[in-house]
Order: C-alpha cells, then sequence, then structure tokens
C-alpha cells in the first residue's frame, strides 16, 4: 500500500507538471523525455487501476451468487430434513420393492370366515419383520408404525381402533432387501405360531409394491402437567 501511495504522488506531481509543459518551456530534451515518461506512468496506472475495478466488479458478482448458491442449499438441507422426519414418521408413502404376505386358513382348516387373528401374533409378526430389514408395512392398507396398537375387541382384533377383517389378510412390506427379507420369513418363527392356530402364510417377492402413508392424526388424551423438579 505504501508503494502505491507513493507511486500515486509521483504520478500526480507528474501530471501537474506534464500540464504546465506548454506554458514552461523545457530547457532541454532530457526535461521533455521526463514529461513523457511521466505522462505514459500515468497512462499505465490508470490501466491498472481500471482493470482492477473490473476484477473487484466481477469478486462481488462471485461472491453474491455463492451466498445465493449458500442460501439455497440451507433451504434445501432443511427441507431434506423435514421429509427424512415425515418419512421416519410413517406420513409419506412409500414404494419399492419387497414382499407380499397372505394369512389364510391352512389346508385343514375350515374357512377364514369368523376368525380373526390374535393381535399378539400379528405384533410378533411385526417385529420380525422390522428385524429382517422392513422399510414400511401396511396390514389391509393400513400402515404400521412401532406405535401402532393392536387390541382385541369383543374377540375380534383391532388396528389404532380400525376393525381388521377376518383371514385372509394381505400384509405388504417395503424393504432394501428383498431376498434376505423373503428367505427370513420362510424361516420364521412366525410362521411356526401361525401353523399351530391352524393358518400359513404365502410369501411372495413383488416388485413396485406401495405402502401408504400414515394419515391418521395422532392426538394425545389425559395428559397431565408434571412440575419440574427443582
Amino acid at each position: 500500500m505504501l508503494k502505491t501511495a507513493v507511486l500515486l504522488v509521483t504520478v500526480l506531481c507528474g501530471y501537474v507538471a506534464a500540464s504546465k509543459t506548454e506554458q514552461i518551456p523545457f530547457t532541454n530534451a532530457s526535461d521533455r523525455n521526463d514529461v513523457l515518461k511521466l505522462q505514459e506512468t500515468l497512462e499505465e496506472e490508470q490501466e491498472r487501476r481500471q482493470e482492477l475495478y473490473e476484477r473487484i466488479r466481477e469478486n462481488e458478482s462471485l461472491l453474491k451468487e455463492y451466498n445465493t448458491e449458500q442460501k439455497n442449499s440451507r433451504e434445501y438441507a432443511m427441507q431434506q430434513a423435514v421429509e427424512d422426519l415425515k418419512a421416519e414418521a410413517g406420513m409419506t408413502e412409500e414404494s419399492g420393492n419387497g414382499v407380499k404376505i397372505t394369512i389364510s386358513p391352512s389346508g385343514n382348516a375350515d374357512t377364514g370366515k369368523g376368525r380373526s387373528v390374535r393381535p399378539v401374533l400379528l405384533r410378533r409378526m411385526v417385529n420380525e419383520l422390522n428385524q429382517f430389514g422392513a422399510g414400511a408395512v401396511s396390514i389391509e392398507g393400513k400402515r404400521i408404525l412401532e406405535t401402532t396398537a393392536f387390541r382385541s375387541i369383543d374377540g375380534v382384533t383391532h388396528i389404532d381402533g380400525r376393525r381388521l377383517p377376518d383371514i385372509p389378510l394381505e400384509i405388504k412390506v417395503v424393504a432394501e432387501n428383498t431376498d434376505q427379507l423373503y428367505n427370513e420369513l420362510l424361516v420364521s418363527e412366525s410362521k411356526e405360531y401361525f401353523s399351530l392356530e391352524n393358518m400359513k402364510l404365502n410369501v411372495q417377492k413383488k416388485e413396485n409394491l406401495t405402502v401408504p402413508s400414515h394419515n391418521e392424526v395422532r392426538r394425545v388424551q389425559h395428559m397431565e402437567v408434571m412440575e419440574e423438579d427443582e
């Protein structure tokens, strides 16, 4: 910076001197050459400063674009985080490869009319599916979450308060590793438990399965205010 200031002062002095050349006669050729050099130096300095201004404008423009990209990146990250949370909460529809499980009467049993699958069997199966790598599960079009309640009311199984039809039942499972899920189900404990109640599991690999979202609003009831410990 100091060198630049000195140069500018020198150039300005030269410029003033050059402006007076018409009034003050040159004493010799050497003086005239010095003035011409000062004029050239002034022109070069002006060109250099013009280039500098152009570079500053370019950098400011790039900085503005960078800030815009950074803002968009943050917004995208926040939006993606929200979408991930919705998916984790089961609030989004899931599609992909997986398996379809059909629970039906076994060969030596009567028809499934009037036969409801006990809640304990369904909950055990869902737990196994999660262990086997299930990404999303639905039973008769009802999205199953970790908080899904399986209850028996008057001998009929209900899922989150909704009556479950009698067998046969259809279960859809979307998973990243369909082969592993399929093989695990073939030798699962659930298959044995269902056979003890004269039911069988028919497992099929499927492509482009769709598991619906959980579209019911969770409401907290009987909430009490707890005083914070001091």
